[in-house]
């Protein structure tokens, strides 16, 4: 065997053993099944309320989704990265606590804020989902206390524990929501959502209480940094959702054609799977990150090889996935669909591109300087919002798939050039 071949065997089998070892596998896993539980729940909840029924439930599920996001002030980031900072489990303990107090006054107050809109005649969506809005909002503490949970375990390594949560949770509220909705349509499924957020709370923070430290330690944050960096991270996390939006909506509003928007759609849908691994592998390394943060050369190397495990792991499935949509694609959705394989592989291209600067991110999220993280993305997403209107008149869909794949392309540049000026200048990242 030649001896380049023989190390590049070695290097993918200790890259496979690494990632086991760190739960890449088990937090994969756990991704791909609790999307599976989606395409599930959803295709129930067709069955048994019809369309109608699924567009309240679609209006509630959008409200409730961006309340939570906003409910938590991005404090899961800082429970996150925080808590991976502290040495001690005590002290990381401690960060959850505090970070967990703080969550739960906001995201009453959004979930009482968001109870009086859908009473007030400034409600202008679902007559029929608002109505049920003041009883439905409670799922917004519930969610803003499972994520803590997880973000905890994550900060202390324990892939599985979070995986196992994520994917417990998933189930809780899809099997609640289709029982709910047997019993008694859409008025059963209202009260089944609600019931299973609840479950998938208690269920996360009793189990993170099973596992806490027997020694409580002292937070080495304060709660006011906790919400500075959770207000930055709740702003990058804002313009992420319009870098993966932006795309349907501009088709959606642009062409004016169903039928395109439902092929995009699927390309779309389509391409996340590729970056499954992705976000897999950067959630099981960040808290080594965060702990070599205050060492510059250690966290070069960590970002050198992270860089070569991305790619590796983003080439490979967009490459097989690429090889396999124009036949598979065709046969399980339908002739119809075939339209969508050229947008899909311009779109998985851009998911190479942003496999090139992913670590970079992680490296200033965890060296502190999640305002880094803000500028790039807010760079990408005014580029992503004139793409997408200069592109998608002229070329539909495969100008959509251009501008979302270019626009990660300019994230990746925008994230490295803030990486390397933040460790250009010797900025201290706040601890």
């Amino acid at each position: 065997m030649a001896p380049s071949l023989r190390s590049g065997i070695d290097f993918a089998v200790n890259a496979a053993r690494q990632a086991f070892a760190r739960g890449v596998f088990d937090l994969s896993a756990s991704m791909i099944l609790v999307m599976a539980l989606g395409f599930a729940q959803n295709f129930l909840l067709a069955r048994l309320l019809g369309a109608e029924g699924l567009g309240h439930m679609a209006v509630i599920y959008s409200i409730t989704n961006i309340a939570a996001l906003l409910a938590t002030f991005g404090v899961t980031s800082s429970i996150l990265r925080y808590g991976a900072a502290e040495r001690e489990e005590g002290g990381a303990w401690a960060v959850y606590r505090s970070g967990i107090s703080l969550v739960v006054g906001t995201s009453i107050a959004s979930a009482i804020a968001i109870a009086l809109f859908s009473l007030s005649r400034f409600w202008v969506f679902d007559p029929v989902a608002g109505a049920w809005m003041p009883l439905v909002v409670l799922v917004v503490p519930a969610q803003a206390l499972a994520s803590c949970a997880w973000h905890f375990f994550q900060a202390r390594s324990r892939m599985r524990d979070k995986a196992l949560l994520e994917l417990v949770s998933r189930i809780c509220i899809v099997g609640s929501v289709a029982t709910g909705a047997y019993l008694d349509g859409f008025r059963g499924c209202a009260i089944g959502y609600v019931v299973g957020n609840a479950a998938s709370a208690v269920i996360s923070v009793a189990h993170a209480r099973v596992l806490r430290p027997k020694l409580a330690g002292v937070a080495s944050v304060s709660s006011r940094e906790l919400m500075r960096f959770g207000m930055w991270g709740l702003l990058t996390n804002a313009l992420g959702m319009v870098l993966i939006t932006t795309d349907v909506l501009a088709m959606s509003a642009l062409v004016g054609d169903p039928k395109a928007v439902g092929v995009y759609s699927l390309a779309a849908l389509f391409q996340q799977v590729v970056s499954i691994p992705m976000r897999a592998y950067l959630d099981a390394r960040f808290p080594e990150m965060t702990r070599v943060s205050h060492d510059l050369p250690a966290l070069r190397a960590l970002r050198r090889r992270m860089r070569l495990h991305l790619l590796a792991i983003t080439v490979a499935p967009a490459g097989a996935l690429a090889l396999v949509a124009p036949w598979l694609i065709p046969r399980v959705f339908g002739a119809d669909f075939a339209a969508s394989i050229p947008p899909l592989s311009i779109l998985l291209l851009g998911q190479i591109f942003n496999a090139t600067g992913a670590a970079q991110g992680r490296s200033m999220f965890a060296a502190g300087w999640v305002e880094g993280n803000f500028w790039a993305s807010g760079i990408a997403a005014v580029y992503n919002v004139t793409a997408n209107l200069l592109l998608v008149p002229r070329y539909g869909a495969i100008g959509a798939a251009m501008a979302t794949a270019s626009t990660w392309l300019v994230w990746s540049c925008a994230v490295s050039v803030m990486c390397r000026w933040h460790e250009s200048v010797g900025r201290n990242p706040r601890s």
